[in-house]
């Protein structure tokens, strides 16, 4: 199955992919887990996206897309994000997901929220490569920034 969407940075959106990835044949056939995996993975990806992108009052769409093809799940976002700091917060997670131990990081910032609760909770992408089990990449050009999850099925 695969499927793309421009999606208008709007909330119920998050419905639509969830149903789409809840009926289809295919995802069903490889399992429970792996349904709730990849539903997480694209929920937090798009949430990530349209908390973070900034449009500077224009109306532009975040791009979704769903992939399964030679045993791979491949999930793709982009967003524009010109914001510094979203553009480092982002950055600094990513880095920290490709130095440390998925489970060690996840306790990390369950016990730093615990700690010195910020108002952000930061987890989506944490959970995404802890809870999902997949590979989590980014792109980034002077606008906008591309998350690829991926996950060998």
């Amino acid at each position: 199955m695969s499927f793309s969407l421009e999606i208008d940075p709007e909330w119920n959106v998050i419905k639509k992919i969830k149903q789409s990835i809840n009926s289809d044949p295919e995802v069903q056939g490889y399992g429970n887990d792996f349904r709730e995996a990849t539903l997480l993975t694209a929920i937090e990806l798009v949430e990530n996206a349209l908390k973070y992108s900034d449009s500077n009052g224009q109306e532009l769409p975040v791009k979704f897309s769903f992939e399964l093809k030679d045993g791979v799940c491949r999930i793709q976002v982009n967003n524009q994000v010109r914001n510094a700091k979203h553009r480092a917060a982002l950055k600094d997670v990513l880095e920290k997901i490709k130095s440390e131990d998925p489970f060690k990081l996840y306790v990390k910032r369950l016990e730093a929220l615990r700690d010195q609760p910020d108002g952000y909770s930061r987890m989506g992408l944490i959970r995404i490569i802890y809870e999902g089990e997949f590979d989590l990449n980014a792109e980034f050009d002077e606008e906008t920034v591309t998350l690829i999850a991926t996950r060998k099925i």
